[in-house]
């Protein structure tokens, strides 16, 4: 009976851990940003280009909490996104951050191929996949199929969707929707 209960501990366990995003801000800020991206799309670059200069400096003051949510779609295009995601190591938020600006600014080298994106991670950065991705990727796509999430990137501001058109919008014309988004919150 006590190995069973075993079991059930870590079964228990495993449901009760909350699944880490990756997040810059203090979780008190007043506004919340939720960007569902994903590394390799062409899109969700500009997008994150924008937000990251954006963001910084309410970000620092205390008034912004960004959360980034990597969304693992399976168009194959993406998929190499899903591989450089793996490998991130959301304890070290810092870190990390400079890491995706790198994939972002050098996203046509690295999405030629599945080796190139893994040997990018591995030699390039000294990562190793994260036993936690996983988990996290479940997580995220079951809040993109109950949010009606399709498309990426989709990005929330307190809970209500942010509008704007990464077909066509620039990183100048969303960096200034997302300050106007701000201002009319604070």
């Amino acid at each position: 009976m006590s190995c069973f209960n075993s079991i059930i501990d870590k079964v228990e366990g495993l449901i009760m851990t909350e699944v880490k995003h990756l997040t810059f801000g203090s979780k008190n800020a007043p506004i919340t940003i939720e960007s569902f991206i994903n590394f390799a799309c062409p899109f969700c670059k500009n997008y994150f280009k924008a937000a990251d200069h954006a963001l910084t400096p309410h970000i620092e003051s205390g008034e912004v909490q960004h959360v980034v949510k990597h969304f693992d779609k399976t168009k194959q295009a993406l998929l190499k996104g899903t591989v450089a995601n793996i490998h991130l190591n959301y304890d070290k938020p810092e870190e990390t951050l400079a890491i995706i600006r790198q994939l972002y600014d050098t996203q046509d080298q690295w999405k030629v191929s599945f080796a190139t994106v893994e040997d990018k991670m591995a030699n390039e950065f000294n990562l190793t996949p994260q036993k936690d991705a996983d988990e996290r990727s479940l997580a995220i796509n079951e809040e993109t199929f109950e949010r009606g999430i399709k498309g990426i990137p989709t990005v929330f501001i307190n809970n209500e969707k942010f509008e704007f058109n990464p077909l066509k919008d620039e990183q100048d014309k969303i960096e200034s929707l997302l300050n106007e988004a701000i201002s009319k919150l604070k």
